[in-house]
């Protein structure tokens, strides 16, 4: 992002160096595992987990996050019409890559469903679609596809088009979104074309079976219903349609190219070739690539470990679901000072939205406040990237057990096991360098 701090500090300010932190970390990763194949002798995950539900919330709790939503989108378009300044601190910049982009994802790890109540684009699609046939019999083949497919073009806009920040881009961009799902509602139903289409629902509602708090979908009664469920323990039951394999590998493999993309050693590695579309735009999808390849052979050989016949891509969409903490991580790591510190424009552009030198809450003056010292984030990094990869690992195990049997069910992770490792020690590579 042009505009955006990717993270703060680096291997200039780490205490000690850092492969002691790479090596640490992959060690935590490796003690997990052991700890969970001498302690974890039987699936607990896999059967229906235990809820607790509460009454419907107020009426004012879905109106205001649907006004929130609302509201986030016309300032966007009117921030790209109005403002002729093409400030990148402009109040649509930090709607779309601060407060939309990161902060409500990962909100949806404590409380999931935010985004349902909240879209505007589900609103604009009922309305103009209502009465279309849903297209059940091309749900199946679709899957997530063109979801994947929207997902992958806006980290394309985030991370290789050059003038990603400027008002008239976001508004042109999300114009064109809510063009594109009005069109695939017009032909697939408006419930089938915002399961398989709409991005940001599927990125969403992944990340938000981790929560331990859901607002549950009860569209009919016009509000939500809070259910409390203890952590990780709907991400074994995050339906897999066909592609979602695919949206899970690219969420992990758009960072980690965001994150190579602005490393020193990457620009002294490809020089000057990093600021051409074509380039950046090839080696975003080849990051995908590897990674996606690299999981596939993991999944093949956990297969041949246990003596399993399916195919790789069978056995990877069994485990799907264990690489979403890891992607959460990965994201939350990375954008975590984007929030804490580039966030703090929300205040500047509240007061100014359209860059004609208004000053409507008194803080059109407000510049970013840094803390003396970023070693504590370092250090929030490097907790999340070993949480995320433990997390992954217990999932892992868990879903082996059920999978393969307690007899095989620990050899069969080995090669995810390394495979969970090199992840880890990639992540904190990547964010140090």
């Amino acid at each position: 992002m042009s505009f955006l701090l990717a993270h703060v500090g680096g291997r200039s300010d780490l205490p000690v160096p850092l492969g002691f932190f790479v090596v640490g970390a992959g060690v935590a990763v490796v003690i997990a595992f052991a700890m969970v194949s001498a302690n974890w002798l039987e699936p607990r995950l896999q059967g229906s987990h235990a809820t607790q539900r509460s009454g419907l919330l107020p009426r004012w709790v879905p109106r205001l996050l649907s006004l929130t939503g609302a509201g986030g989108l016309v300032l966007v378009v009117a921030n790209g019409i109005f403002d002729g300044t093409g400030s990148t601190r402009s109040i649509g910049a930090v709607i779309v890559w601060i407060v939309f982009w990161l902060a409500l994802p990962f909100a949806s790890v404590v409380i999931g469903g935010l985004w349902f109540w909240m879209s505007p684009y589900r609103r604009l699609v009922y309305r103009t679609s209502r009465r279309v046939a849903e297209r059940v019999d091309l749900r199946a083949g679709l899957g997530v596809w063109p979801a994947t497919g929207a997902f992958v073009a806006f980290t394309w806009l985030e991370l290789v088009y050059p003038d990603n920040t400027l008002p008239q881009t976001l508004a042109t961009a999300a114009v064109v979104y809510g063009a594109y799902l009005v069109a695939l509602s017009r032909w697939l139903g408006p419930q089938t074309a915002l399961n398989s289409a709409e991005a940001f629902e599927v990125y969403t509602d992944t990340i938000a079976h981790i929560a331990p708090v859901r607002l549950m979908r009860l569209p009919h009664m016009g509000r939500p219903r809070l259910e409390r469920r203890r952590w990780l323990v709907a991400l074994p039951h995050l339906p897999i349609p066909s592609g979602m394999v695919t949206f899970i590998i690219a969420m992990i493999g758009t960072v980690t190219y965001d994150g190579m993309s602005g490393a020193g050693w990457w620009a002294d590695l490809v020089g000057e070739a990093r600021r051409d579309m074509w380039f950046e735009t090839v080696a975003l999808l080849a990051t995908c690539a590897l990674i996606g390849g690299t999981y596939l052979a993991a999944s093949h050989l956990a297969g041949s470990l246990a003596g399993d016949t399916r195919p790789a891509g069978a056995i990877a969409r069994r485990f799907a679901h264990t690489l979403v903490p890891i992607a959460f991580a990965y994201a939350f790591a990375h954008y975590f000072t984007l929030i804490v510190f580039e966030g703090q424009q929300l205040l500047h552009a509240a007061s100014d939205p359209f860059g004609r030198g208004w000053d409507l809450f008194g803080t059109a003056d407000w510049r970013v406040v840094f803390t003396p010292s970023q070693l504590w984030v370092w250090y929030v990094q490097v907790l999340v990237i070993v949480l995320g990869h433990v997390a992954g690992v217990v999932l892992a195990h868990d879903r082996a057990l059920a999978e393969f049997g307690a007899e095989v069910a620990v050899r069969t992770q080995y090669a995810m096991l390394v495979l969970m490792v090199a992840l880890t020690s990639l992540g904190l590579f990547i964010l140090a360098g």
